[in-house]
């Protein structure tokens, strides 16, 4: 399994420690160009933070319904996790009325 994480500096840094491939964006709008050559590639598993994963919701959900994509979860960056009440519901109820 290939496994990308997308996240700030310090984020990842800590994954790479790890072994794993990243990919820092320092940006919100850097998202769309990083995924758009990720989906070429064989990555099996995006871990993005939710800050940047928030600016950037429609690309994203784009590649959650895309057949054969990868999947895409998001993850805490260093300042913790963003406050998110009924979001599964949210997205769940988007995804129905396409």
């Amino acid at each position: 399994m290939k496994i990308l994480v997308i996240a700030d500096p310090k984020t990842t840094l800590a994954f790479a420690l790890a072994g794993i491939k990243t990919r820092t964006a320092h940006s919100p709008a850097e998202i769309p160009t990083i995924l758009q050559n990720v989906e070429g590639g064989n990555t099996d598993l995006i871990l993005i933070t939710e800050a940047l994963a928030e600016e950037n919701r429609k690309t994203i959900e784009r590649l959650i319904v895309e057949p054969g994509g990868p999947l895409i979860l998001e993850i805490p960056d260093t300042d913790g996790p963003r406050p998110r009440p009924a979001r599964v519901t949210e997205r769940i109820a988007s995804l129905l009325r396409r």
